[in-house]
């Protein structure tokens, strides 16, 4: 048997690897030309093809990134990162085809093991797995348009833009792997699972995808335009530049330091008023709208979601505190709360957290309320307003108790992928502890491929209110938000995320006023 197996596509021949275990994997083809040179900062462009057979069989480097958790220490990054990756277990056939967005405050993340590695799922599910790479951090959504003119005007979201360009190579091709090209799932996780949202609002990814997943979706973390100048003007001050078109020539590292140094301290205070970092801008061309309006207005009934968020989001965080920074007062956590949800309800999810938690600090019950409000109260949210436009939905809450994690943010990645014991993985020894891992990874596996399968992962689809989000890891199932602080939640006042919205279109809420 050969150890290779060959596909032709417009660009040109390709050999993939074939794997120890079964299956086919092609890796590092090219989706758009390299974002390098004058090409830098503008939108992805068609690839080139080649001559020739072009050797699929190793992964290609992430985009440039800072040294952080995401990756291994020795990791090698390029801007020449545009690239696709394709699990299949045979070139032949139509399957599901299950394309994951990676997350990472959309600041780091990669396509390839091992953060990302398709060969179970394609296995367990027998799907086509994708996975691809898009720009991040400044390089993929600073916001020069309002700085530098009209000739920067559609240069916004270009990390949205990338996944888009994917989205119509894999239309286009997909086909030639084995997929079915009118049968795609997107899922993602944090951040990925907010760019699933945005790309829910774009009316470019429309029709290119009939499933989405949206693990922990962080959908109101979207930046006005004048938010996004002011950290775009900042960057390059950082740099030492004046021009927009001065980024071109600017070494990559030091764009990487400068853009660490202008964006808000801690990832909660991002996601509050005021807060400000690298992600998706309401720019009114790339991103018209805010997520939960075009799930309102119907613009994605047609779209089945399964959506959901884990327990014990924030606290996982409480592992990587900076022991110099001073912890919060029970006063200045009430007001970052009423800042966000008003005076009344921040009054009363303070007490409903101190009840559940009476020993809890004020810096955990501050996470505690940035978990349900950044993650939990969106992923419930969501569902309900895709539900009430003539949506289908189904949700679920991840509750694994991992040893000294618990139910904490990405901690159920590794499980759907069927890696959470690869030693690579830097979770792999909290997850060896914990008895019940690898019957949930099947889980998991299993109702995430049934989904692309059917739109069914195997629970009851969601309604408003009802008590039908299936549990992960715990007794279920159960209603989101729970019990003691729905109400609280039902009568927040969320204030503006996006501070303005272009002409033409309604104020954007972070979350609408929708009941929960």
């Amino acid at each position: 048997m050969s150890d290779t197996v060959s596909v032709e596509i417009p660009q040109g021949s390709l050999n993939g690897r074939v794997l120890d275990e079964g299956g086919v994997l092609f890796a590092g083809i090219p989706f758009a030309q390299p974002p390098t040179g004058a090409l830098r900062l503008r939108p992805p462009q068609p690839p080139r093809p080649w001559a020739g057979v072009r050797d699929a069989s190793d992964f290609l480097p992430p985009p440039p990134q800072n040294a952080g958790l995401s990756l291994p220490p020795d990791t090698v990054c390029s801007e020449d990162s545009l690239h696709v990756n394709v699990w299949t277990p045979d070139v032949h056939g139509r399957r599901p085809v299950m394309v994951w967005i990676y997350g990472g405050a959309y600041e780091t993340g990669s396509a390839a093991p091992p953060v990302t590695d398709g060969q179970q799922l394609m296995r367990g599910g027998d799907v086509v797995v994708v996975s691809f790479n898009y720009r991040i951090g400044a390089l993929g959504f600073v916001h020069l348009a309002g700085i530098g003119g009209q000739e920067w005007a559609d240069t916004a979201n270009l990390g949205l833009q990338d996944q888009v360009a994917v989205l119509r190579w894999i239309r286009e091709n997909i086909a030639e792997f084995g997929g079915d090209p009118d049968n795609v799932t997107v899922f993602g996780n944090s951040a990925g699972a907010g760019a699933i949202g945005c790309l829910l609002a774009m009316p470019t990814a429309r029709g290119l995808f009939q499933r989405a997943v949206m693990m922990s979706p962080p959908i109101g973390r979207i930046y006005s335009p004048a938010t996004a100048e002011q950290l775009a003007t900042q960057l390059l001050d950082e740099v030492g530049i004046h021009r927009p078109e001065q980024l071109a020539n600017v070494p990559v590292e030091h764009i990487l330091t400068a853009q660490s140094r202008a964006v808000s301290g801690d990832l909660g205070a991002r996601a509050l008023p005021g807060g400000r970092s690298w992600g998706p801008v309401l720019d009114g061309i790339v991103l018209p709208g805010m997520p939960l309006q075009a799930v309102e207005a119907g613009e994605t009934a047609d779209v089945s979601l399964l959506v959901g968020a884990n327990r014990d989001e924030m606290l996982l965080f409480e592992r990587f505190e900076q022991p110099d920074i001073t912890p919060p007062t029970a006063d200045a956590v009430l007001a970052d709360m009423a800042a966000t949800v008003g005076q009344a309800a921040a009054r009363d999810l303070w007490e409903a957290y101190q009840v559940a938690e009476p020993d809890g600090t004020p810096a955990r019950l501050r996470l505690r309320f940035l978990s349900d409000y950044i993650y939990r109260i969106p992923a419930s949210r969501m569902a309900d307003a895709h539900i009430r436009a003539g949506g289908t939905a189904h949700q679920y809450l991840f509750a694994a108790d991992l040893p000294g994690l618990g139910a904490g943010h990405g901690t159920e990645v590794a499980l759907v992928f069927g890696g959470h014991k690869d030693p690579a993985n830097p979770l792999a020894q909290v997850y060896a502890r914990w008895p019940g891992s690898d019957q949930l990874s099947r889980e998991m596996m299993a109702a995430w491929t049934a989904f692309a399968h059917s739109g069914d992962p195997g629970w009851t689809r969601h309604a408003p209110g009802a008590t039908d989000v299936h549990v992960f890891g715990a007794d279920g199932p159960v209603a989101e938000p729970p019990v003691t602080t729905r109400e609280p939640w039902h009568l927040a006042t969320y204030r503006r995320t996006v501070a303005e919205t272009p002409a033409g279109h309604r104020p954007a809420d972070g979350l609408a006023q929708t009941d929960v």
